[in-house]
């Protein structure tokens, strides 16, 4: 690949190859004379390769440069004859004693367009030579190629600005690559010379983060802070770096010291009273983290002012930097504490969008048009909170709804075309709150609906605007949003305790059924085997594929129990899963070692994540936080699911699920019966194979069903009605 011929330093010349043919007999016959100045060859591309050879063979630095030499407009012959001319080009400075093979010299050949962008981006200067292709080098993009003259090359000071650009270049180039950690030594080198560039400790600490070691990632911050003390993103970061790590003490000091340093930074503020963990250790650690969440909250709302457009917008920006995500995964009641923030969250938009606040009025009514719903989201891509919902759309009645589609993320992909198609009108607007909620206005929308709120900060600020005359949120992030704004909670009959509606702040709506209808999974033939995934082929494989948050301390010894009762039992934990110290302590109490039991696998592409669920036995759902995707895909590969129902809807997904397909006997009232279901799963072979084939008979019933979006439809008409 010419990617490998690139150096630290590298030039490119654009020589005018209209007379190449013609040019390679008098450079041959000029290779035969005992000497040969320049200006006696025949070939002007020849003189121009000769000079520019001469001048980098003696360049001081030269083992750090590449000459390109272009000659991507030449057809395979014609390449041939100009690797020829460069050939013999050396060869005649050899024997002059010129050359030195430190320097390295290519013809770029035929390059795709992206192999072009990516050698361009990497390019420091452009050499002008005498012979140039007039034509290539007025294009736009050739023309942005800085121009060194032949001149210049051996200035110290050209060479070391060339060095310093090239590490920024290489740097980023590795950074977005396979190997990011080769940008480390780049960027390091960067930083050494320029120590005050605050965007390029923030590169190499993401790099440290990207490949996992986090103490290079915090090391390099706390280095960009004693260069920088006023960058106040260094601190940022290093907060939440620091909270990754699970240093959680450290880092809400710490937040609480830069609050001080920066006091007129709300998001500073906001950080150091709400900040919560990712993981807890104990049970205990939940009730203190949620007391200090809650004494912080009330501090936060004593303390951010809004009486002046200055303080407006400083809380804008706080509150467009946070969302209270990780509280919804301490198994409680969030509804008044979600409806303190949520207040606020909407008083500070009021304040900053007036105009956006007023009640709006159904157009669709008087007009007798059809009904205007609009999704709005960051997440209208691949992503499994709103890929839920993706069949609202493909089985709306187009002759009593129009749909609009608003994704307000950068991620673009194949669901993102999805969702696109199935919508009257599409809007992808990343990065401008303001256009977006012109837009939504502009589109006079009867009902709004947020697939999730939770997620992303910009959203749940959105929603904390008015902007349809009826505004709901479904399931994606299953939490009351606690917003004034919001009317309705779309949700699921099936998944809802009795006493749901004490959940949420706004009217819980039941759907029938799951309320959802989820898109057909292909499963294809198994390619993969279990010593593959490091599995035993002989085991009784359990698999639990949920984020490392969901799992909470109180049900560790679940797992513990379960393999004390079934020896070749394995746990297969994917995307890091469970806290492996926490299965450590819980093993132990029980004399096993988890190593012997414990399997844990990073994300999977998509191929191998269905091979692997295909090669496991049992799914083992979350206590507190069911599966909704990941009960799906076991479903579709027809995994028996063992689950318990918890307290609030979060926990029931699965319960929902098997309810609807009438699959009810690996439903656990409690603990100790969800162990014994598991137990039992692994022992009788032929309740387990009972069990898959009725998965296998009624999996229809929750995939590609028009009902669903028939549901939903029939609940617009309702609400519009009562409006």
């Amino acid at each position: 690949m010419l990617i490998n011929e690139l150096r630290d330093i590298n030039f490119i010349i654009f020589p005018d190859w209209s007379n190449l043919e013609t040019a390679m007999p008098s450079l041959r016959e000029a290779t035969r004379t005992a000497s040969f100045p320049a200006e006696r060859c025949a070939n002007a591309n020849a003189e121009d390769l000769i000079n520019i050879l001469k001048t980098l063979f003696t360049h001081p630095a030269r083992q750090d440069i590449t000459l390109l030499i272009d000659t991507q407009s030449l057809s395979d012959e014609l390449q041939d004859n100009a690797n020829s001319l460069l050939f013999e080009t050396v060869l005649k400075l050899s024997l002059e004693e010129v050359i030195c093979e430190d320097l390295n010299v290519g013809l770029t050949g035929q390059l795709t367009t992206q192999e072009w962008s990516v050698i361009k981006s990497l390019i420091n200067f452009r050499i002008p030579i005498q012979n140039e292709d007039c034509y290539i080098i007025q294009q736009a993009e050739i023309a942005k190629i800085p121009i060194c003259d032949l001149s210049e090359i051996c200035q110290q000071i050209v060479y070391e600005a060339a060095q310093l650009e090239s590490w920024q270049r290489w740097g980023d180039y590795f950074a977005d690559s396979e190997s990011p950690e080769k940008a480390i030594p780049y960027y390091s080198k960067y930083l050494s010379s320029c120590p005050h560039q605050t965007d390029y400790y923030l590169k190499l600490s993401n790099v440290f983060y990207k490949i996992g070691q986090m103490q290079g990632a915090i090391e390099t911050l706390h280095n960009g802070i004693s260069y920088c003390p006023q960058a106040e993103e260094l601190y940022f970061w290093l907060i939440i770096r620091l909270k990754q790590s699970h240093k959680y003490v450290e880092a809400r000091n710490f937040a609480q010291q830069v609050t001080d340093k920066f006091p007129e930074n709300y998001i500073f503020k906001i950080l150091s009273h709400l900040m919560l963990p990712e993981i807890y250790q104990t049970p205990d650690e939940i009730d203190t983290y949620r007391a200090w969440f809650q004494d912080g909250l009330e501090k936060l709302i004593q303390e951010i002012t809004i009486n002046s457009p200055d303080e407006e917008k400083k809380a804008l920006t706080g509150i467009r930097n946070h969302t209270n995500f990780f509280l919804a995964y301490q198994a409680k009641n969030d509804v008044l504490l979600q409806q303190q923030y949520g207040q606020l969250v909407h008083q500070i938009m009021a304040a900053n969008y007036p105009q956006w606040i007023q009640a709006r009025q159904i157009s669709s009514i008087s007009n007798n048009q059809r009904i205007k719903i609009g999704y709005l989201s960051y997440f209208l891509c691949g992503w499994s909170g709103t890929a839920l919902f993706l069949n609202w759309l493909k089985y709306a009645d187009n002759q009593n709804f129009e749909i609009y589609s608003y994704h307000i993320g950068h991620q673009v992909d194949v669901a993102t075309k999805l969702f696109n198609s199935y919508s009257t009108k599409f809007y992808h607007l990343p990065n401008n709150l303001e256009q977006v909620c012109q837009q939504v206005i502009d589109d006079n929308l009867d009902v709004l609906i947020f697939p999730e709120l939770g997620m992303d900060a910009t959203t749940l600020c959105i929603a904390g605007l008015r902007l349809a005359p009826i505004q709901c949120m479904a399931w994606g992030q299953p939490v009351t949003s606690g917003l004034p704004t919001i009317d309705y909670f779309l949700s699921s009959e099936l998944m809802e305790p009795v006493n749901g509606q004490d959940h949420y702040t706004e009217s819980l709506v039941r759907l029938p059924g799951v309320g959802i209808s989820y898109p057909a999974i292909e499963v294809d033939s198994i390619r993969r085997n279990r010593l593959f995934f490091g599995l035993q082929e002989d085991a009784i494989v359990y698999i639990s594929s949920q984020a490392g948050y969901k799992y909470l301390p109180q049900h560790d010894y679940i797992y513990a129990e379960i393999a004390r009762q079934v020896p070749n039992a394995q746990f297969m934990f994917l995307r890091s899963g469970i806290s492996q110290e926490r299965l450590k302590r819980v093993f132990a109490a029980v004399g096993l070692d988890s190593l012997d039991y414990c399997v844990f696998s990073p994300v999977l592409p998509r191929e191998d994540y269905f091979d692997l669920l295909s090669l496991t036995d049992i799914y083992l759902d979350t206590f507190d936080w069911a599966g909704g995707n990941t009960t799906l895909d076991a479903i579709a590969c027809h995994l028996p699911i063992v689950t318990c129902p918890g307290e609030f809807m979060r926990g029931r997904h699965s319960y929902g699920f098997l309810q609807a397909m009438g699959l009810t006997e690996t439903i656990a009232d409690d603990a100790s019966q969800y162990i014994k279901i598991a137990v039992r799963l692994a022992v009788d072979i032929d309740w387990r194979s009972s069990v898959r084939e009725a998965l296998k008979l009624a999996i229809n019933v929750l995939f590609d069903n028009p009902t669903a979006t028939q549901n939903l439809e029939a609940f617009i008409k309702q609400a519009i009605a009562l409006s």
